[in-house]
């Protein structure tokens, strides 16, 4: 018999392996049914109230992107849109960049999306690795040299994440 703390790890890591399987052939999962909560509170109550924070960073690097770019105050928003125009894409760049979430390679910065998750699910270590993981998926789809191009893959990658999880999130 495997002791304790050796069969936890051993299934943590059989399911993340199983998870970056399913992100590899693009399927999507449920976050809600295989993260667990430190507290009483379910993870998913946990993820609603803590997601407004995330948001507000979001929209205050959106106006500030909007003026530098000089579009127009009623901007649509653009976390779904997949044929943007070439100044939308450059707007999906700057918001990434300064919510931090895309650094000066044009990858996802694996730390701020630690960061981000961490705060959003009161560091549930299994969302942290799993978000990590995602990131890591989207990275690899990467194939633009342009940051505005690889600013939208990235917007891609990421809706589909987040749509596929049921978060709400916009930009």
């Amino acid at each position: 018999m495997m002791p304790p703390m050796l069969a936890t790890t051993s299934s943590l890591l059989l399911m993340l392996l199983l998870l970056q399987m399913d992100c590899v052939r693009g399927q999507g999962f449920d976050l809600t049914k295989i993260l667990v909560s430190r507290g009483t509170e379910p993870i998913w109550t946990v993820m609603v109230r803590q997601l407004p924070h995330v948001q507000d960073m979001i929209d205050t690097g959106r106006r500030e992107c909007i003026k530098e770019l000089k579009l127009p105050k009623d901007q649509r928003p653009l976390m779904r849109v997949s044929n943007p125009s070439e100044k939308e894409k450059c707007l999906i760049e700057c918001v990434l960049k300064k919510t931090k979430i895309m650094d000066d390679k044009n990858k996802l910065n694996l730390a701020q999306v630690e960061k981000l998750t961490g705060l959003v699910t009161q560091d549930n270590k299994m969302a942290i690795a799993l978000s990590c993981s995602l990131a890591q998926t989207c990275n690899r789809s990467i194939s633009a040299k342009n940051p505005c191009e690889a600013a939208h893959q990235l917007n891609q990658c990421i809706s589909r994440q987040l749509e596929r999880n049921n978060v709400k999130l916009i930009w």
